[in-house]
C-alpha cells in the first residue's frame, strides 16, 4: 500500500493531516500514553500517523508524514515493533487509533484548502 496523506477531523473543526499505517479496525487507544494497542476483534479503529506540529511548520507535514510512513513496519505489528517505530518519529508525529469515519479524504482536497488556480483563456 502506497502511503497517502489524508485529512481527518474529530468533529470539532480542527482538520489535521494523517497517513494510515494499518487500515484494519483492530486498534484502540492504549493504556500506555501515546501507543495504540492491537485488539484481536474487529470494530475498533485504524492505526494512523498524525501530524501535531506547530502551525508554522504545517506546510512540511505531508512530506514528514510520508517519509515516516515509508519506514513504518508492515501489519500485522507487534507491540515491540510499534514501540521501536514510535521512538524513531520526529517531534510532531504521533501514532493514533483513528475511527474510519473521521477520515475526510485527500489532504490536498480538504475543506479550507486553497482551490486550484485556473488559467483564463486569452
Amino acid at each position: 500500500m502506497t502511503p497517502l496523506v489524508q485529512a481527518a477531523c474529530y468533529g470539532i473543526g480542527a482538520i489535521f493531516p494523517i497517513v494510515i499505517i494499518d487500515p484494519g479496525a483492530h486498534w484502540t487507544t492504549g493504556a500506555r500514553p501515546g501507543l495504540p494497542e492491537w485488539q484481536s476483534s474487529q470494530g475498533h479503529s485504524m492505526l494512523a500517523l498524525r501530524w501535531t506540529g506547530p502551525a508554522g511548520t504545517a506546510d512540511k507535514a505531508p512530506d514528514r508524514l510520508l517519509a515516516a510512513a515509508t519506514r513504518a513496519p508492515k501489519p500485522p505489528l507487534t507491540a515491540a515493533e510499534l514501540g521501536v517505530f514510535r521512538t524513531s518519529l520526529e517531534p510532531g508525529l504521533h501514532l493514533i487509533a483513528l475511527p474510519e469515519e473521521y477520515v475526510i479524504g485527500p489532504w490536498a482536497q480538504r475543506p479550507g484548502a486553497a482551490p486550484p488556480t485556473t488559467r483564463r483563456a486569452a
